[in-house]
């Protein structure tokens, strides 16, 4: 007989009209020449509380300490083993028999429910047991592995304290009363001139003159009772294991560190042997109302998680290359690292994660550093899977061909544009050009992306469009923090298109379709959409207009006259290739104002258009946006208009507005 054969057996019936939720049943038979026990609990199916609950086996070998979960449906399954609540609450069925059974093979003496909560501490305490086997299987770091780490300091940590750490510590600790204090930076006891030291505010000490930072002595700040945490590196006595020691330097009020050792309180260890990794704590701390609550613990204890204890630290390079010689992480540029211009960095788990991924170290020197640091600082829910990270070839991490990451500089890849570029090489290999493809790849949108533009233009017109707007945004403004330009400058290209169809715009036209700056035109598109929608705006406009009808003017073979009609805006710029359609909700406000300069002989045909503000020409442009300084005539026409009409106010009497205008 074996487990599989004990997992075949049916379950009892089991079925009363009662309260009774369970039926415990137990056996002793031999597997493999040893005796177990097996119990059943079996559900009863007439009790009407619980129904989702199914019967379920538990199967105890005592000799070989392992325990096993049996389903009804005859699957092994830990869940199962779970059963706390059912022998906590619950009184089942039980005869005395097997209850007598229970205690003899647990050899208990007391019980609070008929046997089944020494069943349940001896499972719990085996599954432990269990769990601590198979993490030896696997090579973990077991929790008595912190035995390992050497007690005494590194060599050379004390002079780095002394020469690198506490010079740094620009702090005047004050005692209450606000006068007195001392000053970390020059050691001496200082009194306040004048005002009082204030919590948190920089002053000059009164003895050396150096910025110093003041922290009332009783208060909860952390600068009040420590200088900060330093990190070191050493080998365990193992020969295998590295770790990273992690102190707190408490604050000698003295300021004289005359016995540095005796301030050096070692808080975490973190310990890393092969790819695996555990951590340590000597403290424990709660975190309340913006305070932290600290204490310390009766021993060294495993923690949950690796997080970096007390979050920044100095890091002792001394003795590092020995400590790492033969692991994973010898070959970290742990320097260059350091040397990173980024203001986040965490050296533990830059060196954990080249312990871990062998592909972190081909990434980092090859200059896919963006992507390293979003790993060691957490990656989205979407990008975790980006790339391969257990592989150990540079080649072998990304999902897509290696000379598709050509398209872009090595530090501008994060882990974003790649999962872009995963779906891209995912859903249209084969059906985009190697041209079009590496188009799309360097922009980072998908063609769902431009499916507006694509109606009026070709694809790789309208990718390089895009880039170049994002590449003027970019420069103008500098590098956005949550969103890639180009998928900021598609976005408002798809609706900058929409409004376009909406005010029935020509987009035949390359001037509307490609306008020089997009964020400026889509504003005048947003601007006269909603313009054409507010009634009251319409309103304002035909006043703004009467108002500029005494500027009226003829000259010659050359009439000027305003804007009358929104319409007219449009199709002016429609026919001149220029963005005046934009200008009717600032024409309403007074803002500016719009005239048209025509030929007498040809009084619909757009020819020059003219922006007035504040009796000034700020343009006056014909087709594409040529100027009229370029026609002698045009440009003496309306130096003329201004001399005599619009310095004077306009032509007073209207029936020469109106002649003029006609």
């Amino acid at each position: 007989m074996d487990l599989k054969q004990i997992c075949k057996w049916p379950f009892e019936e089991y079925a009363e009209k009662s309260n009774v939720r369970w039926k415990v049943t137990a056996r002793e038979p031999v597997v493999n020449g040893e005796r177990i026990l097996v119990v059943d609990f079996l559900k009863n199916k007439q009790c009407e509380t619980h129904r989702d609950e199914n019967s379920f086996r538990v199967v105890c070998f005592k000799k070989s300490n392992l325990v096993y979960g049996i389903t009804e449906e005859g699957k092994l399954s830990k869940k199962v083993l779970d059963f706390a609540y059912t022998v906590k609450w619950d009184y089942p069925q039980i005869s005395e028999r097997e209850e007598k059974r229970l205690k003899a093979f647990f050899k208990a003496e007391h019980t609070n429910n008929h046997q089944l909560d020494n069943l349940y501490r001896w499972v719990e305490k085996t599954r432990e047991n269990m769990r601590m086997q198979e993490r030896k299987k696997r090579g973990e770091l077991m929790d008595e592995d912190y035995r390992l780490c050497p007690e005494a300091l590194p060599e050379g940590l004390e002079d780095y304290i002394r020469n690198e750490i506490l010079p740094q510590d620009q702090v005047l600790v004050y005692k209450k009363g606000n006068i007195r204090g001392t000053c970390f930076c020059c050691g001496r006891q200082v009194r306040a001139r004048g005002q009082g030291f204030l919590q948190h505010n920089h002053v000059q000490c009164p003895a050396c003159g150096k910025m110093v930072l003041c922290v009332l002595e009783t208060s909860n700040a952390y600068s009040a009772d420590y200088v900060g945490n330093v990190v070191a590196v050493q080998k365990g006595t193992d020969g295998e294991t590295v770790f990273f020691r992690q102190w707190q330097i408490q604050r000698d009020m003295s300021a004289q560190w005359n016995e540095l050792p005796r301030y050096l309180n070692e808080t975490a260890r973190y310990a890393i042997r092969g790819k695996k990794t555990a951590k340590w704590q000597k403290e424990g701390k709660e975190r309340y109302f913006g305070g932290s609550h600290r204490y310390c613990l009766n021993k060294w204890t495993r923690w949950h998680d690796n997080r970096i204890y007390d979050g920044t630290y100095y890091f002792y390079n001394g003795g590092i290359e020995e400590a790492l010689a033969g692991t994973p992480m010898q070959y970290a540029d742990l320097q260059g690292y350091q040397a990173d211009e980024r203001r986040y960095k965490n050296s533990i788990y830059f060196l954990e994660y080249h312990a871990k991924y062998p592909v972190i170290e081909f990434l980092w020197k090859a200059g896919y550093r963006n992507i390293v640091h979003e790993k060691i600082f957490g990656t989205t829910k979407e990008n975790r899977e980006a790339i391969y990270w257990q592989r150990k070839k540079l080649q072998d991490c990304f999902k897509f061909p290696l000379r598709l990451l050509k398209t872009r500089e090595p530090g501008e890849w994060s882990l974003e544009s790649v999962h872009k570029v995963n779906e891209i090489w995912e859903h249209y290999r084969g059906k985009l050009s190697e041209h079009l493809l590496a188009a799309y790849i360097k922009t980072g949108l998908l063609p769902k992306d431009i499916a507006v533009p694509m109606k009026y233009a070709p694809e790789a017109k309208i990718l390089k469009y895009i880039g170049k707007q994002a590449a003027q945004c970019r420069e103008n403004t500098g590098p956005n923090n949550y969103m890639a330009e180009e998928e900021i400058v598609a976005r408002d290209y798809r609706d900058y298109l929409n409004e376009c169809e909406q005010l029935q715009l020509d987009l035949q036209d390359k001037m509307v379709l490609f306008p020089r700056d997009l964020q400026e035109a889509h504003r005048r598109t947003t601007a006269q959409v909603r313009f054409e929608k507010n009634k009251a705006d319409q309103e304002e406009f035909r006043k703004a207009v009467e108002a500029l009808e005494p500027f009226a003017w003829q000259k010659g073979n050359l009439f000027i006259r305003p804007a009358r009609k929104q319409e007219e805006l449009r199709d002016e710029g429609t026919a001149l290739h220029h963005c005046v359609a934009g200008y009717i909700q600032r024409m309403a406000k007074g803002e500016t104002a719009i005239f048209f300069v025509r030929r007498v002989d040809e009084p619909d045909k757009p020819f020059y258009t003219l922006e007035l503000q504040k009796k000034k020409v700020i343009q006056c442009r014909t087709e594409n946006n040529k100027s009229y300084e370029l026609s002698e005539e045009v440009k003496s026409f309306v130096d003329m208009w201004m001399e005599k009409v619009v310095k004077k106010g306009g032509v007073k009497k209207k029936k020469k507005a109106k002649e003029a205008a006609a």
